[in-house]
This record gives structure tokens, C-alpha cells and sequence, in this order.
């Protein structure tokens, strides 16, 4: 596959709210746009704030109903994503490829049931934690001096290693980060987070953590939520590409992928999907050779998730 793979936007969540279509609407990313872009996979992220895990389920689940109309609706141009034959038949049908995420564990509360039908209903990537702190792990909103995995944590770890279902480390304290690479025996995703050295959000990674990324054989997907490119908060798109640079040098080319974060924040560094677009050029300007720049843009992502799919 030539095209791009994205591994993070909140589009379904923002469309589930306002009833809007996924085909064209006023949001960072739709159909129409991410055609044109070439987009040939991207990560569909669920997400409810942490309110009880009773309400976060039921918030979900209403999401995956929007997820599952979306793609039934728009099947000509889309395809869900079970396993990694279905990427391989979506791009040689020109379709895009569409993987079901959720974001912060809350809606799972302490039950493998509820993991193993979400499963069912298409679930193949997941983020143990948000900011904060769930029964599974602590997040990066409980730091300085947060924990790490729970023995329930660890649990849906293995589950998620038996099943086929991607660990997402994004929002992870430092501890549950860590620990996450001690658990899941395949490589990891950090579907959207960029280069401390360069931007000290506490979202980013420091060298430590790219390097224990690298060690692991997992991706980062570099965000362009503006607070996370550059501290003042006003960064060009050559900033971001600082962040693709700086953590290729580090760990190498072969770990740096794209996370967007779309519609997860009212403002990221990009008008929208169309603008992806321009990417290689730009990143053929900066330096990159051209298998270089065809990895950043979808191989790396897909090694990874061939791995565990």
C-alpha cells in the first residue's frame, strides 16, 4: 500500500455529538478530503471523558453504532478492519481501510467480557489510559509520582496479546509506559505524541522513552495538536518536522509514523486531511529519501500492525 496511514483522530466522538456525516462535513476529516489526500488506513479513536464506567460504556457504545452506520453507509469508500488481510483487499479495492480504537480503558471497568465484544464489534487497538487514573493503569494527569499497571491492567494485556489488538502507550504515565513493554510481547503504538527534547508537553516522550519505543520495535505518531509541536503554542508545519527529524535521528526512521489527532483538539496544525496531500514533497525537502518518506507516511505503521493483526 502506498498511501498514508493516520493512527489517531477523534472524528466518530465530534460526529456522534453533532449528528454531522462522515462523507463531508465541517470537521478536520472526512471521506471526501481524505479520498483526494490518499489516505489509505485510518485509526478511528472512541472516546468518552472518565465519568464512571458505567456512563463511559454506554457513551461508547453509542459511538461504535456511529462507527458501524458510517461504514455501512459509505461502504463503497470504506472498509472495517479485522484483520491485516482486510487492509491488503481495501487497497486493492481503492477503499480506505478503517481500524476501530478506544481510547482510555474506563468503558471496560474490570471486566474481560467487555473487552472480548468490543472485539467482536471490531475493536483492534486501545489505549489503556486517558489522562487520568482507571482501574487498569495510571495515566499522565496523575504524574509527578503516578503508578503504573494494575494486576487488572496486566490482565487485559494478555487478553489483548491472545485476541490480536494493538497497545496504544499515548496519555500513559511514565510507570504504565514502561510497564506496557513488559507485559505485551509485540510491538507497541504511540499513536499521537511528539519529541520532549524538543517540546516539554508532559504528553511528549523523552529520549528514554523514544529509545525504549525503538528497543521494542514499536511507531510514535507525531500529533500536531500545537501544544504538543511547540511550547508558546504557535508552530509552522517546519516545526513538526523538527519533531520527525529529531526523533529519526535518535531511534531511526523506521519508528516515526503519523498521528493527527483530528478533531481532538479545536485547533491542530493543519486546516484538515487534505492537507496531507503535500507531505511528501515536504518531506522530500526536508531531507528524507523517498523509501524514507514511504515509510513515515504508512510502511512503519504497517509493519506494526501486521505484527499483531
Amino acid at each position: 500500500m502506498k498511501k498514508i496511514v493516520d493512527l489517531h483522530c477523534d472524528t466518530i466522538s465530534s460526529l456522534q455529538k453533532s449528528g454531522q456525516s462522515l462523507f463531508e462535513n465541517s470537521c478536520h476529516f472526512d471521506i471526501k478530503r481524505a479520498r483526494k489526500a490518499g489516505i489509505g488506513l485510518q485509526f478511528f479513536a472512541l472516546f468518552a471523558m472518565p465519568q464512571g464506567m458505567n456512563a463511559s460504556l454506554r457513551q461508547i457504545l453509542k459511538q461504535v453504532e456511529k462507527y458501524h452506520n458510517e461504514l455501512e453507509q459509505y461502504r463503497d469508500y470504506l472498509q472495517s478492519v479485522y484483520t491485516y488481510e482486510d487492509i491488503v483487499t481495501a487497497d486493492s479495492a481503492g477503499k480506505m481501510a478503517c481500524i476501530m480504537h478506544l481510547e482510555g480503558a474506563d468503558a471496560l471497568g474490570n471486566d474481560n467480557e467487555i473487552l472480548n465484544l468490543l472485539y467482536r464489534m471490531g475493536l483492534r487497538s486501545l489505549g489503556l489510559t486517558w489522562n487520568n487514573r482507571n482501574l487498569l493503569a495510571d495515566g499522565v494527569g496523575e504524574e509527578p509520582g503516578a503508578g503504573g499497571i494494575s494486576n487488572k491492567g496486566k490482565e487485559i494485556i494478555y487478553l489483548m496479546d491472545k485476541l490480536g489488538i494493538l497497545l496504544d502507550l499515548s496519555h500513559s504515565s511514565v510507570k504504565t509506559y514502561y510497564d506496557g513493554f513488559s507485559f505485551y510481547s509485540k510491538p507497541v503504538l504511540v499513536s499521537h505524541a511528539n519529541a520532549r527534547s524538543l517540546c516539554n508537553h508532559r504528553r511528549n516522550l523523552d529520549d528514554s522513552q523514544l529509545k525504549a519505543l525503538a528497543d521494542n520495535g514499536g511507531v510514535i505518531g507525531v500529533n500536531q495538536v500545537p501544544e504538543f509541536i511547540k511550547e508558546d503554542g504557535k508552530p509552522e508545519l517546519n516545526d513538526l518536522l523538527d519533531h520527525i527529524a529529531y526523533i529519526s535521528d535518535l531511534i531511526g526512521v523506521e519508528h516515526v509514523a503519523l498521528g493527527s489527532d483530528f478533531d481532538g483538539s479545536d485547533i491542530i496544525l493543519m486546516q484538515g486531511v487534505e492537507e496531507y496531500s503535500k507531505w511528501p514533497e515536504l518531506l522530500a525537502v526536508r531531507g528524507f529519501t523517498a523509501t524514507e518518506v514511504a515509510m513515515i507516511l504508512g510502511k512503519n505503521a504497517l509493519r506494526v500492525i501486521k505484527a499483531v493483526l
